[in-house]
């Protein structure tokens, strides 16, 4: 019987080489493939990512290909990052990368070199189906710090069957000691942070590249609309920020809202922050075929957040309502709230605006 192919996105780091050596040990025929995202100086993919990746393939005899993916990229990821950040909201693009580009696009190309599935370094789990609605079922990391399920909350029923998350279930430790007993010489290597395509963490300059020209000034007030001084564009700011104001009222100051509207930045005290009932927008499920009723679920509302307990109303015009039992801080216009039953995602929705 001939070895089912599986082609593996390997980003030269420690979590896509281990993905890539368990899969071979466990007999797939293995691809590697390096995507190239980005021309600018970024934190991943580089030059450098690129030639790490060649080594760890060639070490595990496997063929590799560079693909380039930058114009798709340009589209799909970081047009929609400008456009969020002019709206005054905060994007999130790995959360869309994943479905578009690296289990969408790379996928098509899987199939073109007859591969049946995708590997990567996701610290997730897919449970292939075992109930009679045939679902495929995504749920949590086994290392709750490393769980990357909220980044994965919008893949389709017909792309989770062809993928294969090989290091979801094992602990970051135990990633780092497979890689030197598969003496991988980048065992020890650090991770990527943040925004991978803005190398500098500049996120307003990167915005204002993009959109070729500078964001227009404007004022800073608090919530009664008193003006207390001047922003240089909305889009160097977000929910909860407390740095970079440019402003001194004797005592600390946040940003709680964003209005793109009037061009303001709305600042108040922390207190200010704490909400607990929002609207969330194109909802898509993954544990349900949709939310019929109301539900009580766990609830992220960004990558690092604690999960909390809340529940999740269906609204006439497809919209989810969402109130948490308890308040939570920074409820952010333009993450992805995700919805758990337990480990397992239930479903997930772009968080819209916050209701007092």
């Amino acid at each position: 019987m001939p070895k089912k192919r599986v082609l593996v996105g390997m980003s030269g780091g420690v979590d896509s080489s281990v993905a890539a050596a368990i899969l071979k040990e466990k007999g797939y025929d293995v691809v590697g493939v390096t995507m190239r995202f980005w021309g600018e100086r970024n934190r991943c993919c580089s030059l450098e990512d690129v030639v790490d990746a060649q080594k760890v393939a060639a070490k595990l005899g496997i063929p590799h290909y560079v693909m380039h993916f930058e114009d798709e990229f340009k589209r799909e990821v970081v047009d929609y990052f400008v456009d969020e950040y002019q709206l005054g909201r905060t994007p999130n693009p790995c959360v869309v990368c994943n479905p578009k580009i690296k289990f969408g696009i790379l996928l098509e190309k899987a199939r073109e070199l007859g591969a049946e599935f995708i590997g990567t370094g996701h610290y997730a789990v897919i449970n292939r189906p075992k109930m009679p609605d045939g679902r495929y079922r995504l749920s949590r990391g086994r290392e709750r710090g490393k769980d990357q399920s909220y980044f994965l909350a919008r893949l389709p029923q017909d792309k989770l069957r062809h993928i294969l998350f090989p290091i979801g279930t094992f602990p970051k430790d135990k990633i780092r000691a497979m890689a030197h007993r598969f003496d991988l010489e980048i065992a020890s290597k650090s991770e990527s942070q943040e925004v991978c395509f803005i190398a500098d963490g500049d996120v307003p300059a990167f915005v204002e590249r993009q959109m070729g020209e500078q964001y227009p000034d404007g004022d800073i007030v608090d919530i009664e609309g008193n003006v207390l001084g001047r922003h240089r564009g909305i889009i160097g700011f977000t929910i909860g920020q407390r740095k970079g104001l440019g402003i001194a009222l004797g005592k600390p100051a946040y940003v709680t809202a964003i209005d793109a509207r009037k061009n303001q930045i709305i600042v108040g005290d922390d207190s200010g922050l704490y909400k607990r009932h929002f609207i969330s927008l194109n909802a898509h499920w993954i544990g349900l075929d949709s939310l019929d009723a109301a539900m009580d679920v766990t609830i992220r509302i960004r990558y690092k957040h604690k999960p909390a307990r809340g529940r999740i109303s269906p609204m006439k015009d497809g919209s989810v309502e969402v109130e948490f039992d308890e308040v939570q801080r920074a409820i952010t216009p333009g993450q992805l709230a995700v919805f758990y039953n337990g480990d397992e995602v239930l479903g997930s929705a772009w968080i819209d605006h916050i209701l007092n």
